[in-house]
């Protein structure tokens, strides 16, 4: 291991170079950055880069690549560190997915770890459970509480990507995650900002009101520190004597005596069937414009990204322009289609027939676009023939407790190494401190996944015994040129990561924007959210040209501007580049919440 001094001297060797290959290659797509409207430059780095939504999580895993980590060591590091510095997003009792390019093999690998429906799970019981105004944008009011609890995969997928290729121990990747635990974190205005947002979701629960409030009394605040010694605890077992301990060991057994004594259906049975259940599998593609592009399988929605780029590829968007009201309200109308096809179709494959191949051909995607063009077109000739009808403008983002402002409880996290390999990861509690439950005295804070799932039989999420969660967490996209990834890019943001995913990778591909750029510029997206399908209102940053709104608006679309010029509710979106020629990497973050990418 090198000490801290040999790291800092070799940081400082790299420190020159770096400023000259900026210099001297400054007109390469991927290293042309500007510090404009986003307010920061883009993170470099050679020997690897790391992306996520907090800088001291994105610190933990660059940490694991100083030391001779790779790829999946940091973003297993970065991902257990969430449990500290984002524990309203995500942690080890919660969900995600992953999309991995192994340079050795040179393949891309799925890994979905997205949550199953416990086994004596009753949808009945949901009408006795506490209810919470929602912490994840659904504009409802919520379920929380151990009943609507999701079994969670987390920390299998952590283990199955660091068992298989990884080069480091649990111990070793959950050392900065533990520090940060037990030593505690500072709370920034965006944390103030989740935590009372999510008061609700909290309070019905006596171990999570001692854990979560300060003092056991009121919620955090800027300035304050957080710890979760009980969960640092956890953690440390973990390290030292596997996941075993927690699927099937005694952490099992106090989870499953929680659940039991508090209502919920998660037993020991259902977590010890986990491990087994998160296995790789292939990822879907499809071909954009010189590149190919990987996403997650169902249960993953992540083929609505897809079908968005395909749709969207048989025009010429550069004519169009960044953001101007063509391009803007063709892209609204592809979403708007390809999100029907989601709701429709996806769920777990064991359990329903996904036509994967039908959603992604040609034939069908052609007739998508046609739809496409039609749909402008009728708007377009409606507001010539009627110019004084015009859309209003749409106030209300929301009913919740939460400041709409803050809205959504999912993360993701970008790394690259120095040999090739790239990965990216979506994981999330579901709502804000997801089910709000705490189970005993472990600190395990315990995700809302069922939430996320149809109630009503006969539909291709609906839930069924050990079924997985159909998720919008599987969206997330690796762009590959001449066989090697060239960006990596995911988002939370509920249903609305299915969205920006999209315009992050069309502002790089086809309006090229470096990496930073791309995440920064304004975005939109439909709330069409579980139950709101079709929508019928846009959340849209008010950056988007006067102009340009008012002529969406002519053309009747209902625009909710109200959440400001920058709105965590189009996500919260992190990703890499590489210029294959230089060989040097691009980090992006978003500044929309606490994110941070470190390159070295």
């Amino acid at each position: 291991m090198k000490s801290l001094h040999e790291i800092h001297a070799l940081f400082e060797r790299l420190l020159v170079p770096a400023l000259l290959v900026l210099l001297t290659l400054g007109s390469l797509q991927t290293l042309a950055q500007v510090a404009k409207e986003n307010l920061r430059p883009a993170a470099m780095g050679r020997m690897g880069m790391v992306a996520s939504a907090n800088p001291l999580a994105s610190l933990a895993g660059q940490k694991i690549l100083a030391n001779g980590g790779n790829a999946i060591d940091a973003i297993v590091a970065t991902a257990a560190a969430l449990n500290a510095v984002e524990p309203y997003m995500s942690g080890t009792a919660g969900v995600g997915y992953m999309l991995f390019y192994s340079a050795a093999e040179d393949r891309v690998r799925s890994l979905v770890f997205g949550g199953w429906v416990p086994k004596s799970f009753d949808a009945r019981a949901l009408e006795a459970a506490p209810k919470a105004a929602d912490g994840a944008g659904h504009e409802a009011i919520e379920t929380v509480g151990p009943k609507i609890v999701a079994i969670p995969g987390n920390l299998a997928g952590w283990n199955r990507a660091l068992e298989d290729y990884g080069t480091l121990s649990l111990e070793a990747v959950f050392e900065s995650a533990i520090g940060y635990l037990e030593n505690g974190v500072p709370i920034t205005e965006f944390d103030e900002a989740m935590w009372k947002g999510t008061v609700e979701r909290v309070k019905p629960h006596k171990e999570s009101v001692a854990l979560l409030f300060k003092d056991g009394r009121e919620p955090y605040e800027i300035g304050d520190v957080f710890t979760n010694k009980p969960l640092a605890a956890t953690m440390r077992r973990i390290a030292a004597e596997g996941i075993d301990v927690f699927y099937k060991g005694e952490i099992a057994q106090q989870i499953a005596d929680a659940f039991k004594k508090d209502g919920g259906f998660i037993t020991m049975e259902d977590l010890a069937m986990v491990p087994d259940r998160v296995q790789w599998t292939e990822p879907i593609s499809i071909d954009y414009r010189g590149y190919k592009v990987y996403n997650n399988p169902p249960p993953g929605m992540g083929i609505q990204q897809l079908q968005t780029l395909k749709i969207m590829e048989g025009f010429d968007l550069k004519r169009m322009g960044h953001n101007s009201a063509e391009y803007l309200a063709h892209l609204m109308e592809a979403i708007y289609l390809s999100r029907l096809d989601t709701d429709t179709y996806i769920g777990d494959p064991e359990y329903v027939a996904v036509p994967v191949d039908r959603l992604l051909s040609d034939a069908y995607l052609d007739e998508q676009r046609k739809k496409v063009v039609e749909r402008v077109q009728k708007r377009k000739l409606a507001a010539a023939t009627h110019p004084e009808d015009t859309g209003h403008e749409v106030t209300d983002a929301g009913t919740g407790a939460i400041d709409p402002a803050y809205q959504y409880a999912t993360t993701s996290l970008s790394a690259m190494d120095q040999w090739g390999n790239a990965v990216v990861i979506i994981q999330t509690h579901g709502g804000g401190f997801g089910s709000g439950y705490v189970a005993g005295k472990t600190g395990l804070i315990f995700n809302s996944g069922i939430d996320w799932m149809e109630k009503i039989p006969g539909m291709a999420n609906s839930v069924a015994p050990w079924k997985a969660v159909g998720w919008c967490i599987g969206g997330m996209m690796q762009f590959h040129k001449a066989g090697k990834p060239e960006l990596i890019v995911g988002s939370p943001g509920s249903f609305g990561i299915l969205q920006s995913v999209p315009q992050v990778a069309m502002n790089y591909i086809d309006f090229g924007m470096n990496i930073q750029d791309a995440i920064s510029a304004p975005r939109f997206r439909w709330k069409d959210e579980l139950g709101t399908v079709p929508a019928t209102e846009v959340i849209m940053e008010r950056r988007v040209a006067p102009e340009v709104l008012s002529e969406l608006r002519q053309m009747g679309y209902q625009l909710d501007t109200s959440l400001g010029d920058w709105s965590m509710t189009v996500g919260g979106a992190q990703g890499v580049s590489i210029d294959r020629e230089s060989g040097w990497m691009m980090g992006g973050a978003d500044p929309r919440r606490n994110g941070y990418a470190v390159g070295w």
